[in-house]
């Protein structure tokens, strides 16, 4: 649907009429999140050219957050509502996580913007709410992200408790749908633990740590049982590394230097215990969705802490989540 809102806009009425009916045609052919991909049909239809969808972007009225050919209608969920029976998700998810959804509903890249309610991700997954006030679902986004930082393991006991049942279960369902994966349940199993008995943080290394505890027990997590430095033995995994600092430095604005010791340790223990590549850089994108909705980690040292915090948590639910799925 078209809402007379905006057809009727100054900004809509001043444009070149084929601008006006490109955008009816990318409604027409929109998902059910509001996404168009292929458009050269609608080129053709329309006779459109990159002038046409450059007068639509200068107007907010489509967004094109990755440069990669694929568009969103600004507005789609302030004119549509599609019910939750039928609605199937756009396949654009990598493109959907970059935005942010806005109180009056609409569709925006820029997290600092004063009327961001949450991230898209968020706001779809708890239902696509247009019944709650804003302000009230701005509020539980929050809360719900500051309790899900403060869950902690109560005790080492606990913690290797859960993760020995975790990994068991983990470990069964892989090698029934995903040999694949075998070899990586191995590595977990061999060397997972040898940095919770090791750690001078009584066995915090693969888990979150709340907003008081100190970063150095990060470096001591990433120490071998002979005392030796994990990263000076794993040379083969100085390439990783440096890569994934290439990856979290080129989807933030920060530029956080590899020297950081610290973080690199972060990065070097979770390839050390079997995470691949892209969890870990999953795991970076889900902190970076969050971070990016808090001024507080705006810049390079507040953001390398937070994901000192928390990045093995959010690499371990990616890894779960992941073998959920399959």
């Amino acid at each position: 649907m078209i809402s007379r809102k905006i057809a009727e806009d100054d900004r809509f009425v001043d444009m070149h009429p084929v601008s006006k009916l490109l955008y009816f045609y990318l409604v027409l052919n929109a998902d059910d999140d509001g996404f168009v991909g292929s458009v050269k049909m609608i080129n053709f239809l329309t006779n459109a050219d990159q002038s046409n969808y450059d007068e639509l972007l200068e107007n907010n009225l489509i967004l094109e957050p990755t440069k990669n050919g694929v568009y969103v209608i600004t507005d789609w969920y302030a004119q549509n509502k599609i019910e939750p029976k039928i609605y199937k998700a756009t396949e654009y998810l990598s493109v959907r996580a970059l935005l942010f959804i806005k109180t009056n509903f609409a569709y925006t890249t820029n997290p600092d913007e004063k009327d961001v309610i949450s991230p898209v991700d968020y706001w779809i997954k708890q239902g696509r709410d247009k019944k709650t006030p804003p302000e009230i679902q701005a509020q539980q986004y929050l809360e719900q992200f500051q309790e899900t930082s403060k869950k902690v393991p109560r005790s080492v006991e606990e913690t290797s408790k859960k993760v020995l049942a975790q990994n068991r279960l983990d470990k069964s369902r892989l090698e029934q749908n995903r040999p694949d994966q075998i070899k990586k349940e191995k590595i977990n199993k061999e060397n997972n633990y040898k940095y919770i008995n090791s750690s001078s943080n009584g066995g915090m290394g693969e888990f979150l740590l709340n907003d008081n505890s100190s970063t150095s027990s990060i470096e001591n997590n990433a120490t071998t049982e002979n005392g030796e430095n994990s990263r000076e033995n794993s040379g083969v995994n100085q390439d990783a590394v440096s890569s994934l600092f290439n990856y979290l430095n080129g989807i933030s604005s920060t530029d956080i230097p590899k020297d950081n010791k610290r973080l690199a340790d972060v990065f070097d223990m979770l390839i050390h215990n079997g995470y691949e590549i892209e969890d870990i850089q999953l795991g970076i994108d889900n902190i970076m969705n969050v971070a990016n909705q808090m001024p507080q980690y705006q810049n390079e040292q507040s953001l390398a802490k937070l994901l000192i915090q928390h990045l093995p948590e959010y690499t371990k639910q990616t890894l779960e989540q992941s073998s959920s799925n399959d």
